[in-house]
């Protein structure tokens, strides 16, 4: 076997004594609570089935993976990895079976040890059809078996030696307290207390969450790999992104990891307390149309029609967008994936902009400009309902936007700022024309299952919100996924990007480039790039006073 553990256990050994060093002395940099000011709350604090950024930020500090993924985000083989739950791993002579050795001293937040036969069930839960999730689907097509040896030790069987076969468990499993979860039926978790209230295995432990106020976290002292440096960690939530950088700029917030405005990084230079932060960032927003009309699942009537789709894209300048919506803090995206992952392609070939042929195709199927210089067909006007989330201000400039760039060729743009609620129940219900979408997709670009596959419509974490299918996608997306080599990954993933961009599935509008803010008292380490929360432990604050949080509500015990 090709071990190796040796080098994983040193590893963690020596990320244990690097937290012991430096908290020696006085313990100078050690306690304090940050408070993190942000837009929105949570969805389930529940890994297999959240879906949003604000859930990922509280139960990556809650939850321990078997091992984190390096800074250059590798993907491919195990490479830079560093162990967490798993103090190492060793792999068989022909690569397709890894056996992983748990830290024993690890415990879940009630005391109890956590136990191969937690990951084994976590898997179980990952995998099932009824729990819909696209992260256990992506392991299921890789994975044959898990084997538990021991208390500590298990193996993972995989059935193709397929490039991500190491990330495609390890990056996405979060193991789960079976002696918690084991009696609960899989159809009834979503609804659970622990969704609401979970008890990890991390470096903090849940304290609580008063929804659209604050979620709380503090820090376990006694954590198998040394107490994180803050004491706790709150986020108090407000109901869009504006609130939450003004909040930064009164003081009552150390750290915003919401993407500032070119105006908001220039107010930074009014406050001395304040500098700006650059986040690594994966995110990129877009319009994604919808391809069916209502629950029934019949065709859209208008943006069914692929021409029309490639109409409405050609009559976008989505230079002008990005640079009018964030001056330079943004470009146009290569398409459904971030320039980060090891799939990008710039070459991928773009839609151009084109308002004469986007007019010319308008008018070839149909759709006459009248006097008013708006279309319409056999009486009715052509109109696309562009929804977006009430808490996103940017999203609400960008229809503006684009409802401007419609207008010139003769489509109305009808602006719809809805509250999520309502907003993911017109979702839901197929009862929409388009919606401004902001995803951060994972280092893999295997995510785009998620999004753009037939089968994310039955995924309960899946993003392909406007019912999107074509077959050679389906087919292009899953020879990447399962592809031997990176070449022909590669190969199958560009196959998939171009057939989006051909029929214009959606309008690919902003990659930002991310600045937050953060106050003089903290001291941050490096940021990772796609998930910028997953170095709090090692955050440290100054012995100023943090922001005023109101402390009114009954802790959880």
């Amino acid at each position: 076997m090709r071990s190796r553990f040796v080098r994983s256990a040193a590893l963690a050994a020596i990320a244990a004594l690097a937290v012991l060093a430096s908290s020696c002395a006085v313990d100078r940099g050690r306690g304090g609570t940050l408070v993190i000011s942000t837009a929105g709350d949570p969805d389930l604090l529940f890994p297999p089935m959240q879906r949003q950024q604000q859930a990922r930020e509280v139960t990556d500090l809650l939850f321990d993976k078997l091992a984190e993924i390096g800074s250059d985000l590798n993907t491919i083989g195990d490479a830079g990895w560093t162990p967490r739950l798993a103090r190492g791993w060793e792999w068989s002579l022909d690569s397709m079976e890894v056996t992983f050795h748990l830290e024993p001293r690890a415990r879940w937040h009630d005391s109890v040890p956590v136990r191969a036969s937690d990951v084994l069930f976590a898997y179980s839960v990952y995998t099932d059809p009824a729990i819909g999730s696209s992260d256990g689907a992506l392991m299921a097509s890789m994975i044959d078996s898990l084997t538990v040896r021991d208390s500590v030790t298990f193996t993972v069987w995989y059935g193709q030696a397929r490039p991500e076969r190491f990330y495609s468990f390890v990056y996405w499993l979060v193991p789960l307290p079976e002696h918690l979860l084991g009696s609960v039926p899989r159809d009834s978790l979503r609804t659970s207390a622990f969704t609401r209230a979970p008890v990890g295995n991390g470096p903090f432990r849940f304290v609580r969450w008063e929804p659209r106020q604050r979620v709380e976290v503090e820090a376990v002292r006694d954590y198998y790999l040394g107490a994180a440096r803050l004491d706790r960690v709150i986020w108090t939530i407000v109901p869009d992104g504006q609130t939450a950088v003004q909040r930064m700029f009164a003081g009552e917030a150390d750290f915003i990891g919401v993407p500032l405005s070119p105006a908001e990084v220039a107010e930074i230079s009014n406050h001395s307390q304040i500098r700006s932060v650059r986040l690594g960032s994966t995110q990129y927003t877009y319009l994604q149309f919808n391809m069916v009309d209502g629950p029934a699942s019949r065709p859209h009537p208008i943006l069914s029609n692929r021409e029309l789709r490639r109409a409405l894209t050609m009559a976008v300048d989505r230079e002008a967008v990005a640079r009018n919506l964030v001056d330079s803090l943004a470009r146009v995206p290569l398409g459904p994936l971030a320039r980060v992952q090891w799939s990008a392609d710039s070459s991928l070939r773009q839609l151009p902009f084109d308002r004469d042929e986007a007019a010319r195709i308008l008018d070839s199927l149909g759709w006459v400009a009248g006097r008013d210089g708006m279309r319409s067909r056999g009486g009715q006007r052509l109109r696309i309902g562009v929804a977006f989330p009430a808490s996103s201000s940017q999203r609400q400039r960008l229809a503006t936007l684009l409802q401007e760039q419609w207008r010139a060729v003769g489509v109305n743009a009808e602006i719809e700022r809805l509250e999520i609620s309502a907003m993911m129940s017109r979702i839901g219900t197929a009862q929409f024309d388009a919606v401004l979408m902001t995803v951060a997709p994972a280092p893999s670009p295997s995510g785009i299952r998620q999004t753009w596959s037939t089968a994310a419509h039955s995924m309960s974490n899946g993003l392909n919100l406007g019912k999107y299918s074509n077959p050679a996608i389906d087919a292009s997306i899953d020879s990447a996924v399962s592809a031997s080599s990176i070449d022909a990954a590669r190969a199958h993933y560009r196959a998939a990007y171009q057939g989006l961009l051909d029929d214009a599935a959606a309008i690919w509008l902003l990659e930002p480039i991310v600045v937050g803010a953060v106050n003089g008292r903290v001291t941050l380490p490096m940021l990772r790039t796609d998930a910028w929360w997953t170095s709090i432990p090692g955050w440290r604050v100054s012995g100023e006073p943090p922001p005023a949080v109101s402390d009114t509500a009954p802790r959880t015990p």
